[in-house]
């Protein structure tokens, strides 16, 4: 709706025609018509906010704002009012007097970052995703990111930090996810998914993203490795030539997985032997499959 403004004389004032006021409102200046208020000491002026329209504190944009435009304001003995206007700012003006923000740019994304060390992560795990906008923002529902995972790709979910700048999301890794260095998916990987994210005026966010990789992307400002494939037992044979052997021979048995694995300690592994099965350590292999 529209925000009335009001003018107050120090006497009784007739009006004809349609003076105006010039409001500052940024780029471009808000020309507001008078409404009502003739036969009193307040006229009002309506304002409509347009499009564009920024203000920190709504003021007139100067002690000449308002104008006759071919009208009249008079009093009963019909002298012309003197229309100067305190000082913008100063006592008796409108910022002076109310603290009215004007703001019609939605909210827009300035970083994608995550608030988890730098590190390989496997499934279970939970990575935090942080989306920092330029002002203040309020959410409802659950918005999320389309993260770049592999195969599959997963979604950080929105869970904290309305009525702040930053936005926090929550993803965590599942078995099959993969990469090796985490982002999302697109420029728009960022969805309301049925809810909003709006500034303090009710302006809707601008959700576009940097573009993966670029500077302010996520895998720009972090280094998160995601590992969800499980290594998995792919062959077990021998390096030993077929045949028979006796006491004292030594037989290497190798275990293939399915990718790089590390090894801490001394696994074992049990051999069928007959009567008494045969407990093998582990020798060697760290670092390879």
């Amino acid at each position: 709706g529209a925000i009335a403004i009001t003018i107050t004389f120090s006497e009784t004032i007739t009006v004809t025609g349609t003076p105006q006021l010039t409001l500052e409102t940024g780029g471009t200046d808000a020309v507001v018509n008078y409404s009502s208020g003739s036969g009193g000491t307040t006229l009002t002026f309506n304002y409509t906010v347009a499009s564009g329209n920024t203000s920190s504190d709504l003021d007139y944009a100067s002690t000449s704002a308002l104008a006759l435009n071919s009208g009249t304001i008079k009093d009963a003995s019909g002298n012309t009012a003197t229309l100067t206007l305190p000082t913008p700012g100063e006592t008796g003006s409108m910022s002076a007097n109310k603290n009215i923000i004007i703001d019609t740019a939605g909210p827009t994304v300035s970083s994608v970052s995550s608030t988890t060390t730098d590190a390989a992560y496997k499934e279970g795990n939970t990575v935090v995703i942080t989306v920092a906008f330029n002002e203040p923002t309020y959410v409802t529902g659950t918005p999320r990111i389309k993260l770049e995972t592999g195969t599959t790709d997963q979604y950080a979910t929105y869970y904290l930090g309305t009525g702040n700048d930053t936005l926090t999301f929550s993803y965590t890794v599942v078995s099959g996810d993969t990469t090796a260095d985490l982002d999302y998916t697109s420029t728009s990987a960022l969805e309301l998914n049925s809810g909003t994210i709006k500034d303090a005026a009710g302006n809707a966010a601008t959700l576009t993203l940097a573009s993966p990789g670029a500077t302010n992307s996520l895998s720009a400002n972090k280094a998160i490795v995601i590992d969800g494939n499980v290594p998995t037992v792919s062959s077990v044979t021998s390096t030993k030539a077929n045949g028979a052997y006796t006491v004292g021979d030594n037989i290497p048995i190798t275990v293939t997985f399915n990718q790089t694995v590390t090894v801490t300690g001394t696994p074992q592994l049990t051999l069928e032997t007959g009567s008494t099965d045969a407990v093998v350590d582990y020798t060697s292999g760290t670092g390879t499959a």
